[in-house]
């Protein structure tokens, strides 16, 4: 069995003593493998000429020229298009092919971030196990970007493929409901509707012990990706294979991982509310750095058209600047879990993998 305490104390200790290892935490945060969750800024614009501290309207309020025009701009260009749908289908198949693109785009660009940093940090990690040499962050990303990590984004889509199956059930499902519930209420689509709920449950159910046991093999088909450099079916089977050796170790280290993970939820919850202090401060600071590309942005709008879809460019553009400037003690706390858990399964990777290696072979007696 593997030595649990000794690998988080170890986890920990890397963490702390090896901080460029912090920018690639960040890095995986801000592309989406942190798993932080959502949080939620609200805006309220106006003063106090437009909002007298009641429910009521203020007759007195007067809007000002570019409410006035913005106002305008809305009822010409966007009210048209949800009082009369049907008229700017167009319409609506470009802007879907407008938010299909950019998100394609932010995709990829975000998935090569995720899987090289992924890539290097592992690999730093188990670099330092080995010798005790700390790299640089040109260096580590040179050991992130190479084909170990397209591997490894190839096995999570593998690992992926049961949600997909799985949204492909649900749907097959729902057509049934829709099906039965438009026949008319008779016993056949009574019988269908319940049978197809019930059903929804057992593959909901299912789904959820398959990812969780693909998400423990993950850790090891990941670092047999990244470490070994095994090509993906390599990866697969050389995973599956220390994890089945092993299995004990690897459950036991999922459970405290799990416990960890739990304590973090409810500490990163009590968190968000007592760094409101934090946020408060960096409002000034964000709003200074989100400026400049949000004037970049209007600038570029502005070549093709003027009006109120320019500030939106600009506003769209700056806004993220500026929620990645509030939120930045989150973000850092996000990445050290995050860091903090890569450490935890790369050290219980080596580990079982060295006992692995010294295990003594089974020897059938010979009878003389």
């Amino acid at each position: 069995m593997i030595n649990v305490g000794k690998i988080l104390k170890r986890s920990w200790h890397i963490l702390w003593n090896y901080r460029i290892l912090w920018i690639f935490g960040i890095l995986l945060v801000l592309t989406g493998a942190g798993g932080s969750g959502g949080d939620t800024l609200r805006y309220s614009f106006g003063g106090s000429r437009g909002y007298n501290g009641s429910n009521t309207y203020n007759p007195n309020f007067q809007p000002g020229p570019y409410l006035v025009q913005l106002t305008n701009w809305f009822n010409q260009n966007i009210k048209p298009l949800f009082v009369h749908p049907d008229q700017h289908v167009a319409t609506f198949i470009w802007i879907g092919l407008a938010f299909l693109l950019f998100f394609l785009i932010v995709g990829v660009v975000a998935a090569f971030i995720r899987y090289v940093s992924d890539t290097a940090v592992i690999r730093m990690v188990d670099e330092y196990e080995q010798t005790g040499t700390k790299v640089g962050f040109r260096q580590g990303w040179k050991m992130g970007w190479n084909r170990r990590a397209f591997r490894m984004w190839v096995i999570d889509l593998v690992i992926n493929l049961p949600v997909l199956l799985f949204v492909g059930l649900l749907v097959i499902l729902g057509l049934l409901v829709y099906f039965s519930v438009v026949s008319g209420g008779n016993v056949l689509a009574i019988g269908g509707t319940i049978t197809a709920i019930g059903c929804a449950f057992l593959f909901v159910f299912v789904l959820v012990i398959l990812m969780v046991f693909l998400t423990l093999l993950r850790q090891f088909f990941m670092r047999e990706a990244a470490l070994e450099g095994k090509s993906i079916g390599e990866s697969f089977r050389g995973g599956w294979a220390l994890f089945k050796s092993n299995w004990k170790s690897a459950a036991l280290m999922w459970l405290v991982m799990l416990a960890i993970g739990f304590g973090y939820g409810l500490a990163g919850t009590l968190l968000f509310f007592l760094l409101i202090p934090a946020y408060l401060i960096l409002i000034l600071p964000a709003a200074i750095v989100a400026i400049i590309p949000g004037a970049i942005a209007l600038g570029l709008a502005s070549l093709f058209g003027a009006g109120p879809v320019a500030w939106i460019v600009a506003a769209l553009v700056a806004l993220p600047f500026f929620l990645l400037i509030t939120l930045a003690p989150l973000t850092v706390i996000s990445a050290w879990y995050h860091l903090y858990s890569s450490n935890v399964w790369t050290l219980t990777y080596r580990e079982i993998k060295a006992l692995d290696l010294v295990k003594p072979e089974v020897v059938t007696p010979v009878t003389p």
